[in-house]
């Protein structure tokens, strides 16, 4: 059977086939996929079937993209009807001569990717020849590239030009280079066999040839195309991140996106979150360092790590397990409420502040012993067992996190109940036991409830909602739902700056001092170790972000051990190489200031009764001090024109 006989063979066969119709062709059903960015547009997760996001314009896609496809794939696709006489007639010997070549037009390609399979057969070429002149005649050229371009398949399960843009280069497919475009091209030919990650050899010359298309149909010349052979692909790929507060996301946004009657799964929605791209790889890097330090039999350890931004609530950074942990799993970071131990000791001193004490206030770092209504008494011990046996001024006390001080603290200057008032009013939701050793941490909260409340204190008194989505829009832009701050004053500002002024020591010199040897800017907080070791907590704040860390097991049975058993060893020193690592990318974390309100002055203050020193003190020192609380015969006594009621 020879050539002419084959075509006209085939020529038959076309006139058999369906009459060419507008309404004949079926339906098109693409899957596309909802998707996450960070605060600052980078993709972060897909939810859907297939990863593809559908493009809405041409406009939205590099003119390389578009060269590129034209010069490789169908050259006469401006002027053909869908079908390519010269093309089709090399396909069809081809086929029933057992060769694979192609010949099928973008237009034809296009039918077989919507409506048929990739069996190579007669009956098959003749669909998609009935198929693309239907798609011809009922879309104009720009409409049947947008949707090519939304259809084919680039490998690492990207399906779609938008998906490949973002997975390969990290980027949106308007701003795609000649090269980048070239290889995205190059790979349509066998995604699977041009895999730049597995083959980049073979991508390059694939790449090239492409390239060199486009000096073949006028779109590049000779010398670019001999300078850009020599480059390399340039590859950014999207590396997974945020995996478990992706699924957080998912599980926050169900009841939202009912009211709104739209779904993850089948609907197109871009979610803008909270996440910061900078503090959430920060804290990843943290905790890939800090897993290769720890011994082996605590490799299981669990991790949960949240950052909040003071004053806005929005959620910017989150780790929910350790490397190994599964995505779908327990969430340690929002889910894991564990008992705090001395992270919870801020509230404490910081509701004595407000109520007017001052850091030189005089606390008893003594052994008590504590009636508790029940048939047990509470006997509270310092670490290591050791204490002074007398008074400690307030500041000291939570530089060393002195057990004793802060329940004589509990006991004799405040009660759990006012305590539990004060906590709660700075976010607690959680319930919180009533008794004397609240103040000691034995409240149970998550990394994600005790970052929120802690963010009050770098904000000056605002408490704001924890938040992780900014907008919820269509892909083609209709926003749907979107996020404004709302934040309630629920203390003064006065009593922000002296607690924070005092968990600066614990930083600088006290039980978190490890997070100098990784970062040296303005920070403060609180470690906390439970009893037994079963929990380290590190709760601490910069002047912009609010980070709390978690340790310890799955299985609260079971017990940190040996040096990495308390939250100065193990969670402290991940906080501190997360803000290391995100300085590294912001110096002027190093740079930032807290600022002092105009009402605290640094004044003498009595260390025997921790108030404003007054004639007969034998014994002072200088602390940050409220004005506003102190007797107004002290200010006529000094010059304050400005604090003068």
């Amino acid at each position: 059977m020879n050539t002419r006989t084959l075509l006209s063979l085939f020529c038959l066969l076309c006139a058999s086939a369906p009459a060419v119709s507008q309404d004949g062709l079926p339906p098109i059903n693409l899957k596309y996929a909802s998707y996450l960015t960070t605060a600052d547009g980078k993709v972060i997760y897909y939810y859907g079937v297939e990863r593809r996001v559908e493009l809405t314009s041409l406009s939205k896609v590099s003119k390389h993209v578009i060269d590129a496809l034209i010069a490789t794939e169908d050259r006469e696709f401006y002027e053909h009807d869908g079908v390519s006489v010269r093309g089709l007639g090399r396909a069809i010997f081809s086929t029933m001569t057992g060769n694979t070549q192609g010949g099928s037009t973008l237009t034809m390609q296009l039918a077989r990717n919507l409506f048929l399979s990739h069996e190579r057969t007669i009956s098959r070429k003749l669909s998609e020849i009935d198929y693309a002149r239907k798609l011809e005649t009922k879309y104009s050229k720009k409409e049947l590239l947008l949707l090519y371009l939304n259809t084919v398949y680039f490998g690492h399960k990207c399906y779609g030009i938008w998906t490949a843009a973002q997975e390969y280069f990290n980027k949106p497919p308007d701003k795609l280079t000649i090269q980048e475009s070239a290889m995205l091209i190059g790979m349509l030919k066998a995604p699977t066999h041009y895999d730049p990650v597995k083959y980049p050899e073979k991508v390059i010359k694939r790449r090239n040839e492409v390239m060199y298309n486009l000096v073949e149909t006028g779109k590049l010349s000779d010398k670019e195309y001999k300078k850009l052979r020599k480059t390399e692909l340039g590859l950014k790929m999207r590396e997974p991140i945020a995996l478990h507060f992706a699924e957080y996301i998912r599980r926050r946004s169900e009841d939202l996106l009912r009211s709104l009657r739209k779904n993850l799964s089948h609907d197109q929605l871009a979610i803008t979150t909270t996440l910061d791209f900078q503090a959430q790889t920060a804290a990843e890097a943290a905790l890939t360092q800090q897993y290769k330090v720890l011994p082996q039999n605590m490799k299981d350890v669990q991790v949960g790590l949240v950052s909040v931004e003071p004053a806005t609530g929005y959620i910017r950074a989150m780790i929910g397990g350790n490397p190994d942990s599964d995505m779908m799993g327990w969430n340690h970071a929002t889910q894991n409420r564990r008992q705090v131990g001395s992270a919870f000791k801020p509230f404490l001193y910081a509701s004595l502040l407000e109520r007017g004490y001052t850091l030189g206030t005089p606390l008893m770092d003594a052994p008590v012993v504590v009636d508790s209504g029940t048939a047990w008494e509470w006997r509270p011990m310092n670490d290591e067992n050791t204490f002074t046996g007398g008074p400690v001024p307030m500041k000291f006390a939570i530089q060393e996190s002195l057990n004793l001080a802060a329940a004589n603290a509990v006991t004799t200057l405040t009660n759990p109940d006012e305590l539990a008032a004060f906590a709660r009013r700075m976010g607690i939701r959680s319930p919180l036991p009533l008794v004397p050793s609240l103040a000691l941490g034995t409240g149970e909260l998550s990394p994600l409830e005790m970052a929120s409340a802690l963010a009050v204190f770098p904000a000056y008194g605002w408490y704001a909602e924890p938040v992780g989505i900014l907008k919820i829009a269509e892909q083609k832009g209709k926003t749907l739902y979107t996020y404004t701050p709302k934040p309630e004053q629920v203390t003064d500002s006065a009593t922000c700056y002296l607690l924070t002024d005092a968990l600066q020591t614990v930083v600088n010199a006290g039980t978190a001092s490890v997070i100098r040897r990784f970062y040296k800017g303005p920070a403060a907080g609180k470690t906390g170790t439970t009893q037994g070791s079963a929990d380290a907590w590190f709760a601490g704040y910069t002047p912009s972000l609010t980070t709390v860390v978690w340790y310890g097991f799955g299985d609260q049975r079971k017990k940190l051990t040996g040096k990495y058993q308390y939250g100065g060893t193990v969670a402290a020193p991940m906080w501190g190489r997360m803000m290391g690592e995100l300085a590294k990318k912001r110096p002027l974390m190093n740079k930032q200031q807290w600022l002092r309100p105009e009402t605290v002055l640094d004044m003498p203050v009595c260390l025997d009764n921790g108030w404003v020193h007054q004639p007969g003190c034998i014994q002072t020192a200088i602390y940050p001090v409220k004005v506003p609380r102190l007797p107004i015969e002290f200010f006529d006594l000094l010059t304050f024109p400005s604090l003068k009621p």
